[in-house]
């Protein structure tokens, strides 16, 4: 579980503007023999048996790209741009805009066949047969990895980060004459520091997330992300904390939060399982999460499935008595894990169990009850603890006692503050009788000093 924190996307923003300032494009190189009709064009690529071409009429402005056979016949009507060929297919933009005045990204083959419809914002080549997509998703953008079909495998669920990437903070901006080299960016502090979606990786961090058993955590300027072995993003780069120590996680799910919210995601695979909404959690006990939500305690599974309500304002996890300490309205019972009540609610305080036996309160006495409700003490004593171990230390009428599992006492002191009392009640009687002992003595002086002569 790694969190480095990146450096490598302020390098390509600056890699990027460079390019953008020198991109008055130019021919790849001088055509020669029967290759005399490339001359018509301001640039072309060759792959294979087919090339792509662009026209340059106004820099940045007007532009076409085509796809041709090796004799200079189109395969292709005009494209505003047309990327690097990668796995068979090359990302795609048409002349057409959106309503917006975007460019609309797809893949055509070699072609010249649109395999998958230009509908994206943004994209990238085709790697191991997949690659990212990113569209408008409500009040967002979204970001997808989709196949060479064009199916979508997994879908961020950006529906629920409703602070980060929306549309109306983003801009949307290309390199000159090359649409393809689009991308959505949210600024912190133009013109080097922004957010993607589509997170970047350097070689390295690469190598090392591949490597990963499971999904990988990192971190950039004071945000976590998720993405699994087969780099696929799983959480966008928005979470405010994570617990990959499994401090408040546990059974399949690890706890992570997004401002002041909780919610879950599997450690294996990087899904959200549990939206992001509760303000507290803990941790989990005997397959139920306990999960806190408009200021009452409930219950949730593995799943994310609410297995108890809302209800209560106080509660513990669940011992192996199946068994759990709740409260409202400062009345305290027990529950077990369907939800039932198994020990009304209507003590002054009610501890965990432990070895079958919880500790209650009744005014300012406390007594002990085992899982069926029946005491196995009278309430009746001044101080009380819970059952640690196999036994406990009570206090009553300023004696204590160790009591054991069937409640038996036996003897072993006073009491502390009864110990406290004897200790004042000598310091008391040390501090008289050394004072009657420093007056006898002074009064012995006074007789013996001898009277002065006339």
């Amino acid at each position: 579980m790694h969190r480095p924190t990146f450096y490598n996307l302020t390098l390509l923003f600056l890699l990027l503007q460079s390019a953008w300032a020198m991109a008055q494009t130019k021919p790849s190189a001088k055509p020669t023999g029967n290759k005399a009709w490339l001359k018509d064009y301001n640039d072309y690529r060759e792959y294979d048996d087919i090339y792509v071409v662009k026209k340059v009429t106004i820099p940045c402005r007007s532009y076409e790209t085509f796809i041709t056979d090796k004799n200079g016949r189109k395969l292709t009507p005009a494209y505003r741009d047309i990327g690097d060929f990668a796995e068979g297919v090359a990302e795609f933009v048409p002349m057409e805009l959106d309503a917006e005045g975007h460019g609309l990204h797809g893949f055509i083959d070699k072609r010249g066949k649109i395999v998958i419809e230009p509908k994206y914002i943004s994209t990238d080549r085709f790697r191991d047969g997949k690659t990212w997509v990113i569209y408008p998703s409500g009040k967002h953008y979204g970001l997808s990895y989709i196949d060479l079909t064009g199916k979508e495998i997994y879908r961020i669920p950006i529906h629920h980060f409703t602070s980060n990437y929306l549309i109306k903070d983003s801009d949307i901006d290309f390199l000159c004459n090359q649409d393809t080299k689009e991308d959505v960016l949210w600024w912190i502090q133009r013109p080097m520091d922004f957010w993607l979606l589509n997170f970047n990786f350097s070689r390295f961090i690469e190598k090392e997330i591949k490597a990963s058993k499971f999904i990988y955590h990192f971190l950039y300027k004071g945000k976590y992300g998720i993405i699994d072995k087969n780099m696929m993003l799983k959480i966008p780069v928005a979470l405010d904390d994570i617990d990959p120590e499994y401090k408040f996680s546990g059974q399949g799910m690890e706890r992570v939060r997004y401002g002041d919210k909780y919610g879950y995601i599997s450690p294996f695979t990087g899904d959200l399982i549990v939206p992001f909404d509760y303000t507290d959690t803990r941790k989990p006990t005997n397959g139920l999460f306990w999960v806190k939500k408009n200021g009452k305690w409930g219950c949730i599974d593995k799943t994310g499935k609410l297995r108890i309500a809302h209800l209560y304002d106080e509660a513990t996890g669940f011992t192996s008595e199946n068994r759990s300490a709740v409260a409202i309205n400062g009345k305290f019972g027990h529950i077990d894990k369907s939800g039932k009540i198994r020990t009304p609610l209507k003590y002054d305080f009610a501890s965990y169990f432990n070895h079958g036996i919880s500790m209650i309160r009744i005014d300012d006495k406390y007594g002990y009850m085992d899982t069926t409700g029946r005491f196995i003490t009278e309430i009746i004593y001044d101080e009380a603890l819970p059952f640690d171990r196999t036994t406990t230390a009570v206090e009553r009428s300023w004696l204590r006692f160790e009591l054991s599992l069937d409640g038996k006492e036996q003897f072993i002191g006073f009491s502390y503050k009864l110990n406290a009392v004897f200790i004042i009640i000598g310091v008391l009687i040390f501090i008289w009788l050394n004072n009657l002992l420093y007056q006898r003595v002074l009064k012995k002086r006074l007789v013996r000093k001898p009277k002065k002569q006339g």
